[in-house]
């Protein structure tokens, strides 16, 4: 027979987030779970120049930045 569990067994990804963001700000003292937000994401333009700063440190390690010029 299937058994299937039932929801507070499975919660959900959004209540997951949610839940966590809770313990986050309760560890973090704040009032306003906005407040805690802000600190959960990353903004677009951050994650890009991470990206890049990452990319270029590939690129130059693989042109031969270090390794005898292969």
């Amino acid at each position: 027979m299937l058994r299937t569990l039932s929801a507070p067994q499975t919660p959900r990804p959004e209540s997951e987030k949610l839940i966590k963001l809770k313990i986050i700000q309760e560890q973090a003292g704040h009032s306003w779970a906005s407040t805690t937000a802000a600190y959960t994401t990353v903004g677009a333009d951050a994650r890009n120049r991470m990206l890049r700063s990452a990319l270029s440190r590939a690129y130059e390690a693989d042109s031969g930045g270090g390794d005898g010029g292969r």
